[in-house]
């Protein structure tokens, strides 16, 4: 062999090992992008059962029998750890929220104006609202029935309705604004009435006739929210028989990892089936 011979055969070695270098190295980085993986999955599946484990603990606080055990319906953010995870939890009396099915003018219009909307907007929305609840099928004038819907297969309750998210079916909403006006307005109190007790303070003002002018039960509401006085307990867990609360649940890990539940239950009062769940996400 001559030494050109040499030269290429040199050549050639090094780039074979060039080349089960980098396949190695490939493989390497593959092995290690699957543990990664399956180690982030883990983690998720641990946020996931913390959530889950968020809301078990706040329906046995809300059912406790001890009353000085039992949990607030106030809104406030209780921070509990389980198994490694910072729990952030809070209860929600749907009650206290605007029932979005039972809205007559003012009260929808306080309702928009309240999470920013004027103009044509605010009409629009409010009337195609109100056009969406009421039992008959005659727009008002900025509003929308059954034949503006109907290129989008789309049929208006005429009703209550089911849940929050169904009001981005509606003219004029869309779904930033069904964000904006989920935190205090609810689907499942209908026929149950509105009771300011725990109700979030901005709800008590679209409900009053006073609006936001902020009348003494909204002041002492935001009080109560800010920590500054303390809520009212429920004397008796009779109260909560039938009232549809929210529990609302993040789950963080070290790692950074987070789970977060919303369940919607109801409290039966009943020890075969102590509680339904409404709705869950």
């Amino acid at each position: 062999m001559n030494k050109n011979e040499d030269g290429y055969a040199l050549v050639a070695a090094v780039a074979s090992i060039a080349v089960f270098a980098a396949m190695a190295l490939t493989v390497l980085s593959a092995t290690r992008m699957g543990i990664d993986d399956a180690a982030a999955e883990q983690s998720q599946l641990q946020a996931s059962a913390a959530a889950d484990a968020g809301v078990a603990l706040a329906l046995s606080g809300l059912m406790a029998s001890d009353a000085t055990q039992r949990w607030s319906l106030d809104g406030r953010e209780r921070q509990l750890t389980f198994d490694g995870a910072r729990l952030h939890v809070r209860i929600e009396d749907e009650r206290g929220k605007v029932p979005i099915s039972a809205l007559d003018e003012p009260m929808a219009t306080r309702l928009l104006e309240a999470v920013g909307l004027e103009g044509d907007r605010l009409l629009i929305a409010r009337d195609s609202l109100l056009d969406w609840t009421d039992g008959d099928d005659e727009p008002r004038p900025f509003g929308a029935e059954s034949a503006y819907y109907a290129v989008a297969g789309i049929r208006p309750t005429n009703g209550f309705l089911s849940s929050i998210e169904e009001l981005g079916s509606i003219r004029g909403f869309d779904a930033a604004l069904v964000q904006r006006v989920r935190p205090f307005a609810t689907a499942y109190t209908s026929r149950a009435g509105f009771d300011p007790k725990f109700a979030h303070p901005l709800a008590i003002m679209i409900m009053e006739e006073g609006g936001f002018e902020g009348g003494p039960a909204a002041i002492d509401r935001a009080r109560e929210r800010s920590g500054q006085r303390t809520a009212l307990e429920f004397s008796d867990a009779t109260d909560l028989v039938g009232r549809p609360l929210t529990i609302i649940v993040e789950a963080r890990l070290p790692d950074g990892s987070r789970a977060a539940r919303r369940v919607v239950v109801e409290i039966t009062g009943r020890s075969e089936r102590p509680y339904l769940v409404r709705a869950a996400d």
